[in-house]
Formats: structure tokens, sequence, C-alpha cells
């Protein structure tokens, strides 16, 4: 017996030949990380510093600084931020600062209003539609981070029908504002079955419907921390990031981290990540032990601003992940240089 399809009357498949399609490149906010009109994803186990994370590539947009490969930031842009975890004031706010932001560009969302002034929560499932006004209200969004990424499901984050449901508002937000979306997740332990994009915790849609995967992983007794990207389906997808989290104080009194950035780690997004997993945090001496003395010896005089310290260290071929041993190793001390200049260091008995 043939099956017949129901027919929709007035209705006809549009086709174009593909001659007819202008071929179009990708667009980046970070080139070969981070896209544009796209939906990315930063997963992570606990104490990496996802957040933290995400917000050091807030601020490096925000400013059009240089990004942790040292390519350049074409141009800065507005990032709105939702976090439903973190507080804004305690603690976005300070990472903010620490990571040099302008605050300007910074968009939180703290909530809705309605025009007699009432205010209710802001849930990322029910009201993400409302984004498209906020964002012509600020000029263009660039960059849009959500923390976590399953608040914007509403049903099982472990289906993906429903997982996909949930996300293709945001795929559809993306395109039309020309805006990368970064969704923070956690990541569940390795195992020898699965890939690394595989881990990203829920249903496997989450994964597959990101074009970027960024995996952020940390050695289990060392502060060693490194972000490689095991999936892009815009880009390559092998080599990594050396990142370091420090504590860093505010005007003497306001307690937060930043991301330091080390070195480019080479290799597959799988061994790069299975390394540091299974690491021991042992390093060898030699090096660690000539940072010490080079950074005892040019902070003696009292502190040094961070990026002349890094030349002066190169200059002597002292890798930067040898310099954060060396920094954690004596206590040095992270500060802000007024609240218009950068970060320097000084030594843990400096007055």
């Amino acid at each position: 017996m043939q099956r017949r399809t129901p027919q929709q009357p007035g209705w006809m498949i549009e086709l174009t030949a593909a001659v007819d399609i202008p071929a179009e490149k990708i667009q980046w906010i970070w080139p070969g990380w981070l896209p544009k009109a796209k939906l990315s994803i930063l997963a992570g186990a606990g104490g990496c510093g996802k957040t933290t994370l995400a917000i050091s590539l807030a601020a490096t947009l925000s400013r059009g600084g240089d990004w942790p490969d040292g390519s350049k930031c074409e141009a800065a842009g507005n990032i709105v931020i939702w976090s439903g975890e973190d507080g804004i004031a305690d603690t976005i706010i300070p990472r903010l600062t620490a990571a040099d932001a302008d605050l300007t560009r910074v968009h939180i969302i703290e909530g809705l209003r309605d025009q007699r002034g009432n205010r209710r929560q802001f849930d990322p499932a029910a009201n993400f539609s409302l984004l498209d006004e906020a964002a012509a209200r600020i000029d263009g969004v660039s960059l849009l981070i959500f923390d976590p990424l399953i608040n914007l499901i509403r049903g099982d984050m472990h289906r993906a029908n429903e997982v996909r449901q949930g996300l293709q508002m945001v795929v559809d937000f993306a395109e039309q504002h020309c805006c990368a979306v970064l969704g923070i997740s956690h990541l569940s332990k390795g195992t020898s079955q699965s890939s690394v994009a595989d881990r990203v915790i829920g249903s496997q849609a989450f994964s597959a419907l990101a074009r970027t995967v960024l995996v952020a992983g940390k050695a289990q007794n060392s502060e060693a921390r490194v972000l490689v990207r095991p999936k892009s389906n815009v880009s390559i997808d092998s080599g990594g990031i050396e990142y370091f989290v420090e504590p860093l104080v505010i005007n003497e009194q306001l307690e937060t981290t930043c991301i330091r950035w080390g070195e480019a780690v080479e290799g597959s997004a799988e061994t790069i990540l299975a390394d540091i997993e299974r690491a021991d945090g042992e390093r060898p001496a030699s090096a660690t032990q000539e940072a010490c003395s080079f950074l005892e010896e040019t902070l003696q005089a009292g502190p040094v601003a961070i990026n002349a310290l890094m030349a002066l260290a190169e200059e002597r071929c002292i890798s930067s992940a040898s310099l954060r041993r060396a920094q954690k190793q004596l206590g040095i001390r992270s500060h802000k240089t007024g609240m218009q200049g950068g970060w320097a260091w000084e030594l843990p008995t400096a007055p």
C-alpha cells in the first residue's frame, strides 16, 4: 500500500542552485576559538575557573585587547552576561574589574521590569525572546554569556528533542545579531569510551548544536590548568593554552580572582586533557628555581608591572609558565596600580 503524504496547498519548496549562493567566510570574536553568529560551549569540571575564564574573554572583547594566543581583537564590542549561580556585585563585578574590562560595554541581566516599575526574576527559558529588544537598546551585542547553559532548557536536559527545542532560539539569536553565544556547562569525569566533547553533561544535543566546544581542565595535585577545543565545526580542533587562576585584592578590600594566560600546548584535545588530568603536579625544579631567583632579584627594589616583568623574563629565556609557578612558590602578590593602571607584582615582604 502506497503511503500518501498530506499536501500543503499554496506552498512549495524553494530551491536555489549552489552556484547562485555566494560563499561567506566565518567571522570571529576570537579567531579560531570563538566564532560570531554561533553557539559555543565552555565546559569543565568544578574548580577549573570556567566563569572566570568567560569573564576574561569578555574583558578582552570589551576593551579590544589581545587574545590569549597573541592575536588581536579586531574591534571592541558589547557583552551581555546572565549568571544564575554567582553574585553580581560581590563576584561578577570584581572579576570584571580584575580582568581590566571596560565596564561601560558589559551589561548584566538583573531581572525584568514592566512599565509600572514592577520587577521580577529573569527566566532564561521563558524570557529569552526579550533579549532582542534589550540588544537593540544597547546598540547591539557581540557576546552573550549564559551561566549555566542548562537553564535555557525547560524540560529534561538529557532528552535530545527538548534540548534542541530549548537551544534553537539561542542559535537563531546568534545568527540574527551576528553575536557569539557562550554557554557555560559542567563536564563529566573522563572515560575511555567517550570523546572530550561528549563529556558535556546532559544530552549530546548540547555539543551537537554548538559549533565550538571549549573545555577547561585542571591537574588534581597542582594549579596547572589548560583550555582546549575538542570540537570545532568551523576551525581546527587541536592545541590548547595553559592558564592560571590567581587570587587578587582590589583596592585593599575586594578579594577576587583573575586569569593569567600561559604558553600554548601542542597536541589533540583528548591527549592534552588526559595528560593534565593524570598529572601529579611535579615540575622541573631547575626552571622554577631560575624563575624564583629572577623574581627575587627583579622585585627587590619594589613592585614591577606584569607586562614589563614578562618582557624581562623572556629576555632571560624564562617561560611565563615557570614565572607563574615561581610566583606561587614565593607568595608574590599581584595588585592593581590605580583605577586606570595595570597589574603589578611585588614581594610578600614589601611594605
